[in-house]
């Protein structure tokens, strides 16, 4: 069955960075003058400091998607956790949602951007967004510098009681990410035919990193939904 790429919206129209814009050349990114427009213009883009607006909370819970929160009466504060920074290099921007918009569970409310395209992030709760880490939206960088549990990324407004099939703790964090190794290497064993016992976990494992080096966008992009796309709800 044929599919009309050319109808589809532009990664960076998604993810909210252009108003409007069609992709016209079928998804081939490396090769499209608008996108190499857009990240010379993000990496020119001027840095700012980054003033510690966080606030620490031990009791946080982390999701099967590497988003933690934690609730303090109606409102729900979320960031990612340090497994997602190792998928990312400095050259990544992070897309916010705006101040005052509706979030809808399950939808997307935050974009990483780089030479892969943009993954987004699924909000595990519906409510309104109060505020966002505006420091961080200008000088994205700084998130993959500083540890990640340190960083307020989105505060929502919600009445609402998260449910979820499976959370974490930080002392526990291990058993998930264990869990999505094993996954990484079950989808390089089939890409690449090789043999599990040459596969190092991607923490600190140099093996496993060159085969991820080697994959597509398209491939790439793949492992990055598989680990941080999965269907979370309770049912």
């Amino acid at each position: 069955m044929s599919v009309n790429m050319t109808a589809q919206k532009c990664i960076w129209m998604e993810c909210g960075y252009v108003e409007y814009k069609l992709c016209d050349r079928d998804f081939d990114c490396e090769n499209c003058p608008f996108d190499i427009a857009i990240k010379k213009e993000r990496d020119n883009s001027k840095i700012v400091n980054l003033k510690d607006t966080t606030n620490f909370v031990s009791e946080k819970i982390i999701t099967s998607n590497h988003i933690w929160f934690y609730k303090e009466a109606d409102t729900y504060t979320f960031g990612l956790d340090h497994f997602v920074q190792k998928f990312f290099d400095h050259n990544c921007t992070l897309s916010f949602p705006i101040v005052g918009s509706k979030l809808f569970e399950g939808k997307t409310f935050l974009w990483i951007i780089g030479s892969f395209g943009a993954i987004g992030f699924h909000s595990p709760v519906t409510g309104t967004v109060i505020w966002i880490n505006e420091e961080i939206k200008n000088n994205s960088i700084r998130f993959f510098e500083t540890n990640s549990f340190n960083i307020d990324l989105v505060k929502v407004e919600s009445s609402q009681e998260i449910e979820i099939k499976k959370s974490f703790t930080l002392e526990n964090l291990s058993d998930l990410i264990q869990m999505d190794n094993s996954l990484i290497k079950d989808f390089l064993i089939k890409k690449f035919s090789a043999s599990r016992k040459f596969l190092t976990l991607t923490d600190g494992g140099e093996l496993i990193k060159d085969y991820l080096n080697q994959l597509s966008n398209q491939d790439y992009l793949q492992i990055l939904k598989m680990l941080f796309n999965k269907k979370n709800r309770e049912k």
